[in-house]
C-alpha cells in the first residue's frame, strides 16, 4: 500500500522547490525522512497484529534469510570446487615426464595429493551445507531451525509471547477433552442406569 503522503494529482504541477529543500533531496535526506516513515507504519503495524501472526511472519523471515546464506554459501562452496578442479587440470597438464629428476617429481605427486585432498574437503563441506539445506532436523527442516534460534536470541519478547500463548492453547485443549470424557462417561453410567433399571422391571 503506498504511502498517502507520496500520492501527487497528475493535474497538480510539481512544487518549485526551494534550495534548502533541493539541496536536502540531493543529500537524500527526503529519502531517509521516507524511509524511517515506512519503518515506523511497519512497526505500528507489526504491534497491531496478533501474537500468533506476528510470530509466524517474523519467523518467515528469518527462514528465508537463513535459506538465502545457505543458498550463498553452497554457491561459494560449488565456485571453489571448479576452480580446484581447473588447478588440478592445469597440474595434470604439468606432470613431470620420465626424464625428469626423482626429486621433481616427488614435488609434484606431493603437490596434487594435497590438490585432491582439498577438494575432497570442498566436496564435503558442500555436501554438509546441501544437508543442511535439504534435510530434515527432530521436529522441522534444519534452516527452519536455525531461523527458530536466530529469531528468539534476537526477539526474546516475541519468542515468550508465542510461548506463553501455545501453552495456553495446550491447557485449553487438555480442559475440553477432559471435559468431553467426563461427559461421555455420565453418558455411559446414565445408559447403564437406565437398561439396569429396565431390566428390574422386566424381572
Amino acid at each position: 500500500m503506498k504511502n498517502p503522503a507520496f500520492r501527487r494529482d497528475s493535474n497538480t504541477p510539481a512544487p518549485i522547490r526551494s534550495g534548502r529543500s533541493a539541496a536536502a533531496t540531493s543529500g537524500g535526506e527526503e529519502l531517509l525522512e521516507a524511509a524511517q516513515e515506512i519503518e515506523r507504519e511497519q512497526q505500528a503495524a507489526l504491534e497491531a497484529a496478533p501474537i500468533e501472526q506476528t510470530y509466524q511472519e517474523a519467523l518467515a523471515i528469518y527462514v528465508q534469510s537463513k535459506f538465502a546464506q545457505v543458498e550463498h554459501i553452497e554457491d561459494r562452496l560449488e565456485n571453489l570446487i571448479d576452480r580446484q578442479q581447473a588447478r588440478l587440470q592445469q597440474a595434470q597438464a604439468g606432470k613431470p615426464g620420465f626424464l625428469a629428476r626423482p626429486g621433481t617429481r616427488q614435488v609434484w605427486q606431493t603437490n596434487q595429493a594435497q590438490q585432491q585432498a582439498r577438494l575432497q574437503v570442498l566436496h564435503t563441506r558442500l555436501e554438509v551445507v546441501r544437508e543442511i539445506k535439504e534435510g530434515m532436523g527432530i521436529h522441522a527442516p534444519k534452516i527452519e531451525e536455525l531461523a527458530t534460534r536466530k529469531m528468539r536470541a534476537e526477539r526474546p519478547d516475541l519468542a515468550s509471547d508465542w510461548d506463553a500463548m501455545r501453552e495456553a492453547a495446550r491447557r485449553h485443549q487438555a480442559l475440553t477433552r477432559k471435559q468431553e470424557q467426563e461427559r461421555k462417561q455420565a453418558q455411559e453410567q446414565r445408559l447403564g442406569r437406565s437398561q439396569s433399571l429396565g431390566l428390574s422391571r422386566t424381572v
